[in-house]
């Protein structure tokens, strides 16, 4: 994967991500999160979490935003930039997105706008199933550079080991 700056992104082009599925569980979490935050103080919702949702059962739609999202930004296509989305509109559903379907999502760059560490996209975002449109945002998003990884200390003391060894 080759590195990527936040203003490399230009209008008109679009982003691809892998194949990804919404499971139960991941319904059951967001639903969990949605109502409960990071508390869980409200007893009487538990039994509902503990029942999660069958395939085939519709997503809501801000898992199925946040999911897309996730989905482009671990493609290869951001060169390791991390995205944070900033807006959205209105989800426009043209066919129910089911739990445990097979999906993917095409983003399409409408509009950039730059800062000097990072940049701001608007995109079209695309969710697919089975060769065929399911959704449609359009979403904001902040594009950051990706942060180097430096070796931890323990590597440099290993490979100096290995080539004092060899020596």
């Amino acid at each position: 994967m080759t590195l990527r700056s936040p203003l490399s992104f230009g209008v008109g082009e679009v982003l691809f991500s892998s194949e990804f599925r919404i499971t139960p569980h991941d319904v059951a979490a967001w639903e969990r999160a949605t109502i409960l935050g990071g508390r869980d103080d409200r007893p009487s919702f538990r039994p509902r979490f503990e029942r999660p949702p069958v395939a085939g059962s519709p997503v809501p739609e801000g898992l199925i935003l946040a999911r897309a999202l996730d989905a482009i930004e671990r493609s290869s296509g951001l060169g390791g930039c991390k995205i944070e989305q900033t807006s959205s509109g209105k989800l426009r559903a043209l066919a129910r997105v089911g739990i445990g379907e097979s999906l993917t999502s095409v983003a399409t760059v409408r509009h950039r706008s730059e800062r000097p560490e990072s940049c701001f996209l608007t995109l079209v975002l695309e969710i697919r199933g089975d060769g065929r449109k399911l959704a449609e945002v359009e979403v904001g998003v902040e594009v950051r550079a990706p942060t180097p990884q430096r070796p931890h200390p323990r590597d440099w003391q290993s490979s100096w080991a290995i080539l004092n060894q060899a020596a």
